[in-house]
């Protein structure tokens, strides 16, 4: 079994964006009904918030002043700091990989503005704070929300240590570590095109850590008109931690904080949680 690290604050729930936080919470809920956090190699992190001090080197002074006059300041830093902690944890070899709340997005927040719920952005800081203090390598960023990650793309355009892929459908591909594909719009598509679109990438990027964005605005009750089942998402999972077991050395950031029912949610969430962690509950899935 992997030690696996979930990273969830109570404010995500209280505070969170208004499309966010029922996904949220309901995914949380399941995870402890489903008595994971009674599993020895599974720990709950509560995490700090970000300082402004880490944030201003992603994003400008007047962005961050902005924010904190919108009500979702202190659960973006919140947000963030999850981020910036799973991120820690897994460098220094305290837990293998991580299953990431959030009370906000984040994929949409560039260095001076946002959009779409997003305000900061986690992805980016949590990559300059580990190659600052770790000297962080090769990443690779995989998402597969409805929308194009468009800030964490600007935001990295130029870090060529960076894989970005997006599985949006009408990003633009820039460069061979700046790619998009695009989106299936049923189960066995999507699972086959991660199949067979990843491998060759991660062969020939080799990157140390993979962290995959787990946009559930796709599914079929949702607004990204993908039309996938609460299903798919544990499958994905399984793809993409093999792709991380094989190149990786097993790291991986699972990050959830997207629009979905709460029944997505609470069937997903605790699945994703059981691949990482290895546990074999849900054999039959």
């Amino acid at each position: 079994m992997k030690k696996t690290g979930i990273f969830y604050h109570e404010i995500f729930d209280k505070e969170g964006y208004k499309a966010l936080y029922v996904t949220v919470a309901a995914g949380f809920e399941a995870i402890k009904n489903e008595n994971f956090l009674k599993l020895p190699n599974i720990a709950l992190y509560k995490p700090k918030p970000a300082s402004e001090e880490l944030i201003l080197k992603v994003h400008t002074k007047r962005w961050v002043e902005e924010v904190k006059n919108t009500g979702y300041y202190n659960v973006s830093l919140y947000t963030v700091g999850a981020a910036v902690e799973a991120l820690e944890k897994i460098l220094v070899g305290e837990i293998d990989n991580a299953l990431v709340f959030g009370g906000v997005g984040g994929h949409h927040a560039h260095a001076d503005y946002a959009w779409g719920g997003c305000f900061f952005n986690p992805t980016a800081v949590a990559l300059k704070f580990a190659r600052e203090k770790f000297k962080l390598g090769k990443v690779m960023i995989v998402d597969t929300d409805t929308h194009h990650a468009d800030g964490t793309r600007d935001l990295l355009l130029n870090d060529d240590k960076t894989l970005h892929i997006c599985y949006c459908g009408y990003g633009k591909t820039v460069n061979e570590t700046k790619i998009c594909f695009n989106q299936a719009s049923s189960d066995e598509d999507f699972l086959e095109k991660l199949s067979t679109d990843l491998p060759p990438l991660i062969v020939k990027f080799k990157p140390e850590i993979i962290l995959w964005k787990c946009g559930m605005d796709t599914h079929k009750d949702s607004y990204g008109t993908r039309r996938l089942t609460e299903k798919c998402y544990p499958k994905m999972a399984k793809i993409i931690k093999r792709f991380a077991d094989e190149n990786c050395n097993g790291k991986i950031v699972v990050g959830v904080a997207c629009n979905a029912p709460a029944y997505v949610s609470s069937y997903t969430c605790p699945r994703i949680l059981d691949c990482l962690a290895e546990t074999g509950k849900y054999v039959e899935d």
